[in-house]
C-alpha cells in the first residue's frame, strides 16, 4: 500500500510513536542503571527482560495492525496480512524462546541475540506504527 504522506504529518506520527515508545525505554533506562550500579555490565545483557520486551512489542504492534485492518472498509488482501501476522507471531513465539533459554541457561550469545531482537522490535515498533497510523487514515 503506498500512501502519500507529509513530512509534517510524518513528524507528527513518529512523535506519537515516540511519545509511546517512552513508556517502553523508560524501564529499560532503569534497568541498566540498577544493574551497572548494584552489579556488573555483564548482568545488563545477561537480563531475561530483553526477549520479554520483545515478544511484548512484537505482540503489540501484531494486535494494533490487526485491529486497525479490521476496521478498514475497502478490501485487504488477506494473504499479504496473514504473511505479515505470521512473521509478528514467530518473531514472539523467538522472543519467548530467547526468555526461557536466558532463565535456564543464560550465555553471553544468548544475551546479545536477545539484545539485538529487542532492536528489531523497536524498529518494527515505528515501522508497524506509521503502517497501524496509514491504515486507520485510509
Amino acid at each position: 500500500m503506498k500512501s502519500k504522506i507529509s513530512k509534517v504529518e510524518r513528524r507528527s506520527i513518529i512523535a506519537d510513536l515516540k511519545a509511546s515508545y517512552m513508556y517502553i525505554l523508560i524501564p529499560f533506562i532503569l534497568l541498566v542503571g540498577i544493574k551497572l550500579y548494584t552489579d556488573s555490565w555483564i548482568s545488563i545483557i545477561l537480563a531475561p527482560d530483553w526477549s520479554l520486551a520483545s515478544s511484548i512489542i512484537c505482540g503489540q504492534i501484531a494486535a494494533s495492525v490487526s485491529k486497525a485492518v479490521s476496521h478498514r472498509k475497502s478490501n485487504t488482501n488477506e494473504h499479504q496480512f496473514s504473511w505479515y501476522t505470521a512473521k509478528r507471531f514467530l518473531l514472539v513465539v523467538i522472543s519467548l524462546s530467547f526468555y526461557f533459554a536466558m532463565l535456564l541457561k543464560p550465555t553471553m550469545e544468548l544475551g546479545y541475540a536477545q539484545i539485538i531482537l529487542f532492536f528489531i522490535a523497536s524498529y518494527l515498533f515505528f515501522s508497524d506504527g506509521v503502517t497501524t497510523y496509514l491504515l486507520k487514515r485510509n
